[in-house]
């Protein structure tokens, strides 16, 4: 079931990418399509094959995950920006644009990386699984270091789902709705993966499935709005 969570995540983010490269390079919009790129280097580095042979070849430490904790937060930044942008959410663009982003920002990448160091991380694993279980020092602070790492986008997530859900409440065209629903489910789901890494062992693959559906929402999500601009044009 893990592998069908990793490989599905990784395929849809393929296939939205795939979707976005005429209009990038036609010069359209590039910042949803670094998004998608990042998101789908995401999706890459949480599949163990990949995962491992990048992080042995930077010396199997798992400074491989550290790189996409910092990763994810380059995403999530964009993310917010993009859709704060999208739906004319002046408060939203401040908090993440503004100095309590920025703190957010710079918090997180601090407790991510105070975090990681407390940790031994000899062994390449993918998501720190095979540390995380070694039982003892790691086990104890593996659920801190997890937490430290979704907290910026969940920060983001509830600073973007007041303009999300009334977006998705409103008027607008069907296909902007739809798009804020699973956007808005994305970032449910992010807020809700922060206290879910305190989650019992037993809880892993309910957990990991919320991890997923954070992806997955605010990727599709990101493809519906990018298809409502299509249409808008073409209606015109």
């Amino acid at each position: 079931m893990m592998a069908i969570l990793q490989w599905g995540t990784l395929i849809i983010c393929s296939v939205v990418l795939l979707l976005r490269v005429p209009d990038a390079v036609r010069g359209r919009n590039r910042m949803v399509f670094g998004i998608l790129f990042i998101a789908t280097l995401c999706s890459l580095l949480s599949v163990p094959g990949p995962y491992e042979a990048i992080d042995v070849a930077l010396g199997g430490w798992n400074v491989t995950h550290l790189i996409l904790r910092f990763l994810v937060f380059a995403a999530v930044l964009l993310v917010g920006l993009r859709v704060a942008n999208g739906l004319a959410d002046a408060r939203g663009h401040r908090l993440i644009a503004g100095p309590p982003g920025r703190w957010a920002l710079a918090a997180s990448a601090v407790a991510v990386v105070a975090t990681f160091s407390l940790m031994d991380t000899r062994g390449s694993s993918a998501g720190l699984l095979e540390i995380a279980n070694d039982g003892g020092h790691n086990a104890v602070v593996a659920p801190f270091y997890a937490a430290a790492g979704r907290s910026y986008p969940g920060f983001v997530s509830v600073v973007l789902l007041p303009a999300l859900v009334g977006t998705a409440t409103s008027r607008l065209p069907r296909l902007i709705r739809a798009a804020a629903l699973l956007t808005s489910l994305g970032a449910v789901a992010t807020a809700i993966s922060v206290p879910a890494s305190f989650a019992p062992p037993d809880w892993l693959l309910a957990q990991q499935s919320v991890n997923y559906l954070a992806v997955v929402g605010y990727v599709l999500g990101l493809c519906l709005f990018w298809l409502s601009g299509l249409a808008n044009k073409s209606g015109r």
